[in-house]
């Protein structure tokens, strides 16, 4: 599946740039994530609970940044798995960040593989799961960096 759009943020490139790179914030803002460690500069494991239609997991997952160019562009991979269905996931996902007068535009693309019990419960209702997730994210997001000082 992939997902991709844009969204206007009313704060700096460097300001979405520190939220988005700060381990609590990130994880405040991402929902179902939990435990997140910071293992090195580039790396994070944590988990993450997700339900698709009538199926819950519980992913444990390691995000590794492959690429950065602060505060313009980021690329990072995904795998995790989920111990009670065994199903595994596997995300490539980047963000580019545009200045656009007083606000910053982040453009994303994400493409995530589902494969797997919770991959079999359809292309409709992991997509519709998906774009909830996204759109709880850049709400929160948005909450985080258009917050007065």
């Amino acid at each position: 599946m992939k997902y991709q759009g844009k969204v206007s943020l009313q704060a700096t490139a460097e300001t979405v740039w520190d939220v988005v790179l700060d381990i609590e914030q990130f994880a405040d803002c991402m929902p179902g994530v939990q435990d997140l460690v910071k293992i090195d500069d580039r790396t994070f494991e944590g988990g993450m609970s997700a339900k698709v239609g009538p199926v819950s997991g519980a992913f444990r997952f390691t995000s590794q940044i492959v690429d950065a160019e602060a505060p313009v562009s980021l690329t990072a991979h995904v795998e995790g798995e989920d111990s009670l269905t065994k199903s595994t996931m596997t995300s490539d996902i980047t963000m580019t960040l545009s200045p656009d007068g007083n606000a910053t535009e982040l453009a994303y693309m994400a493409e995530v593989i589902i494969k797997g019990r919770l991959g079999i419960v359809g292309d409709m209702i992991l997509r519709a799961t998906g774009v909830q997730v996204i759109d709880e994210f850049f709400n929160r997001l948005r909450k985080k960096v258009e917050a007065p000082a």
